[in-house]
């Protein structure tokens, strides 16, 4: 049976124009058990904030302040991802190609942790088991409370709570797998070409490509 997985952006702020392109591709993941949800309901957020994790928000639209709270999506989407095998999250600079080739079910469920990166949890790409565990996973970190609170972006989901992860894998206690399934050009990709749900890099098939370095004023492909 096919794994269920659902990928969560949480957004404050004006969406990008290229938005209506970043959904159309997010359509060819379906067949492959993927599923997406855009939360931008602000003053909701913040509330489930104080409600689940105990703590006061500071979170200004317009920055990436939401990414800190990334290690704690299982909680503050608990419903949401009732019935789903995996949850995770990704950003709107990205493409998709043909993910299951590149990470098919059979391979993914022996993971608790899929980051897509060498040695860090990715923004971009990082799918989570449902379970109870790897939810709370966040509270391990002594400090994700002054993380959560502090209204400038720290980024410690890709610092400190990485090496937590790291240590609890090498604990035995999750099994994370890193990979780097992606094409990675801080130049503009003009090399990019997508076909039948297929992602190629100057021609080399890729299953994802991050466009942050060139920040584009529009989507890299307009033919998905």
């Amino acid at each position: 049976m096919m794994l269920k997985k659902l990928m969560i952006i949480c957004w404050f702020g004006p969406y990008p124009d290229y938005l209506h392109n970043w959904i159309a591709n997010m359509e060819y993941l379906k067949p492959m058990g993927y599923d997406y949800l855009i939360f931008s309901n602000l003053e909701l957020f913040e509330k489930r904030v104080r409600e689940r994790l105990g703590i006061e928000p500071c979170i200004i639209p317009g920055t990436g302040k939401p990414w800190d709270y990334r290690a704690a999506l299982g909680v503050l989407f608990e419903e949401e991802i009732k019935g789903y095998d995996y949850y995770g999250h990704t950003d709107f600079d990205c493409l998709y190609g043909e993910v299951n080739k590149w990470m098919p079910d059979d391979e993914l469920k022996r993971f608790d942790i899929w980051s897509n990166h060498h040695n860090y949890i990715c923004g971009p790409w990082t799918l989570y088991k449902n379970n109870d565990f790897t939810k709370n996973i966040y509270k391990e970190c002594p400090n994700w409370k002054k993380y959560m609170e502090d209204p400038t972006p720290s980024g410690w989901v890709e610092g400190e709570f990485s090496r937590v992860i790291d240590r609890l894998h090498s604990e035995s206690k999750i099994n994370r797998k890193y990979t780097f399934f992606q094409g990675y050009n801080p130049a503009i990709d003009t090399n990019l070409t997508f076909k039948n749900g297929v992602l190629y890099d100057l021609g080399q098939e890729i299953f994802m490509f991050h466009f942050n370095r060139s920040k584009p004023k529009k989507y890299p492909i307009e033919d998905i």
